[in-house]
């Protein structure tokens, strides 16, 4: 009891002390002026990686020789009946590898890890906005805005979004330059009905540790925001994804297994790299990896078949002409060993992990009745010299455009950081 009071003077406390945090809409629109109360806040994580002053609200101040993540988080135990306001700014046009969330409501402080929650999401595939619900590490696309970011490589705005006592989530954006708030989208969802805290979550780069600042962060409690069905100007639906790609008539061979990283180094990741031999873009919606093992000489048996998920909910994949693509758990890990560009490295959340006994793998269509990509194998006997564990050493193709499932077509990396991830493999 004494703990729940304690939430509820806290979201009191914060709800006084932000009425006038957030600029008018008809305010002049410059630089924003000093923030102290987003500042005041009771910041809790990882403040170390912020630099949080009334000058500059709350900003990203990681490692330079680094990246990765890095969050905050401040309690917050309401979800109904609530708004949320903030302002943000980026010094870079967000992409797959650089975005930022939002967290509304959260039933963990620690962002990073497993928790059941509401975001919103800056950035991404998309230079939009949009609202996500999160049920364990599984991010679900509810409600996707317009892109108003695109093409900005310096984009700065304002974000609203309510939740009224009927659960109907509604969401709006604001450019610096626009006058009004624009009404993005409006849909209901009850799967989450707790939370703890709210929280910013940074997804950066090495050359975009000092690129995210919040400010003028507003929560409000007993919103008097109630939702009829009946008469709703917008009816609620959950969004489809954009239109994608079909697949081709013939799939067979239209990307190819170029690298595997299945024994990773301690501050590695594991990996499968995929190459386009053609000289057009692959784009195809979405793929299902398959790895299995031999269990004798008759049989074999599946350990995982996985539809592989890029992290922010974006469904399609694509590889430009003679390009390569890299798969990972984690992009930011190999883009700081590797030293390889964010572009050619997407991160897929469920990315399966790879044994380190021998096996087997294909790519194929996530259809209904899958086909056939490519297909290939990894054995410890494939690498140069069979006399030691190649622990954080990949296996490449000495010929990317040729055959993948021919083992003498493979060699371990001679690339000083043990492989080449989403580029041209190493060289004898």
């Amino acid at each position: 009891m004494r703990i729940y009071k304690a939430f509820l003077l806290l979201s009191l406390f914060i709800t006084t002390i932000h009425s006038c945090s957030l600029p008018a809409d008809d305010e002049e629109k410059g630089d924003f002026e000093e923030d102290n109360l987003t500042s005041e806040l009771p910041w809790a994580g990882e403040t170390d990686k912020f630099t949080i002053n009334a000058k500059e609200g709350v900003h990203l101040n990681a490692p330079e020789e680094t990246a990765g993540t890095a969050y905050i988080t401040i309690p917050s135990t309401t979800v109904r009946n609530t708004r949320w306001e903030f302002g943000i700014h980026l010094t870079f046009n967000p992409s797959a590898n650089n975005y930022a969330r939002f967290y509304l409501t959260s039933s963990s402080n620690t962002l990073t890890g497993n928790l059941n929650g509401y975001f919103i999401q800056i950035g991404g595939a998309k230079d939009n906005v949009a609202l996500y619900r999160q049920n364990g590490d599984q991010p679900k696309l509810l409600a996707s805005g317009r892109e108003l970011m695109k093409g900005d490589n310096s984009p700065k705005l304002y974000i609203k979004v309510e939740c009224d006592n009927n659960g109907y989530w509604t969401f709006w954006t604001r450019l610096e330059s626009e006058n009004e708030y624009t009404k993005e989208k409006q849909i209901k969802d009850t799967s989450i009905q707790n939370s703890i805290c709210s929280g910013i979550y940074c997804i950066y780069t090495k050359t975009r540790c000092k690129g995210f600042t919040f400010h003028h962060i507003r929560l409000t409690n007993d919103v008097e925001t109630t939702t009829n069905p009946d008469d709703t100007p917008d009816e609620p639906d959950v969004p489809v994804d954009p239109l994608l790609p079909d697949y081709p008539e013939e799939v067979k061979n239209i990307l190819l297994f170029n690298e595997v990283m299945y024994d990773n180094a301690k501050d590695g990741a594991e990996y499968i790299e995929l190459y386009n031999p053609s000289g057009s873009t692959v784009s195809v919606p979405s793929l299902k990896l398959m790895r299995y093992i031999d269990t004798d000489s008759n049989s074999t048996e599946t350990k995982t078949n996985v539809i592989l998920q890029q992290s922010d909910g974006h469904q399609e994949i694509s590889v430009p002409p003679y390009g390569y693509l890299c798969l990972t758990k984690s992009a930011a890990t190999l883009i700081k060993k590797h030293k390889v560009s964010e572009k050619t490295i997407l991160e897929i959340t469920n990315f399966p992990p790879l044994t380190n006994e021998d096996s087997h793998l294909a790519i194929m269509t996530n259809e209904e009745k899958s086909r056939l990509i490519d297909k290939c194998s990894y054995f410890e006997s494939m690498h140069s010299s069979s006399n030691k564990r190649h622990q954080g050493i990949s296996l490449e193709k000495v010929s990317p455009e040729l055959t993948s499932s021919t083992k003498k077509n493979w060699h371990s990396s001679q690339d000083s950081t043990g492989g080449t991830p989403g580029k041209e493999n190493s060289q004898d």
